[in-house]
């Protein structure tokens, strides 16, 4: 076995063991719910790169070409998704110099400022909260829980992870940042 097939067998090992042991101890499965997905291959990661995707449908054009997440553009539609992006990035327990980072090299304070214009748009724009529930119902769509979910689940699932909340459309508290 090579190391890369022992790695993915020791990770769907420990997950499937965690599952099972809390299954007998609190009598449901939980829902594995980060920034991680459980295939038969292994856990993959939702990478900034992979989240990025998520906002194409949604990017502006200048002149013919698409706007990127990342370009030092002000255009009120793309500060929105950026907003968005780093909402959902910190939802995902990312810190905030790689959300910053993978955006064009922006400082920490700028992906702050992001999450607090979230807040304040979410709140009072309803195009906005349309936009980013629509970037939301794309991700669920293409990231749904894992395998190791049973039928036989308890109808209250735990609803500790804020982007577990966000999939099962619940409205964002904020607290979580503070």
């Amino acid at each position: 076995m090579n190391p890369a097939e022992y790695k993915k067998k020791v990770e769907y090992d420990l997950i499937t063991d965690f599952v099972n042991r809390f299954y007998e101890k609190v009598g449901y499965h939980p829902t594995v719910v980060t920034k991680h997905r459980i295939t038969d291959d292994g856990i993959t990661v939702l990478t900034l790169s992979e989240l990025e995707k998520f906002f194409e449908p949604h990017l502006p054009k200048k002149y013919n070409k698409i706007v990127r997440l990342g370009a030092k553009d002000r255009m009120r539609t793309i500060v929105e998704l950026r907003c968005i992006f780093f909402f959902i990035g910190r939802s995902m327990r990312y810190n905030l110099k790689p959300l910053g980072d993978h955006l064009g090299g922006r400082d920490h304070t700028t992906v702050l400022h992001g999450i607090r214009t979230f807040r304040n748009l979410y709140e009072t724009d309803p195009l906005f909260r349309d936009k980013y529930y629509s970037i939301i119902n794309q991700i669920k769509k293409d990231y749904e829980p894992s395998t190791l979910d049973n039928t036989d689940q308890a109808p209250d699932k735990p609803k500790s992870n804020l982007l577990f909340r966000l999939l099962q459309g619940e409205d964002p508290t904020f607290k979580d940042f503070d």
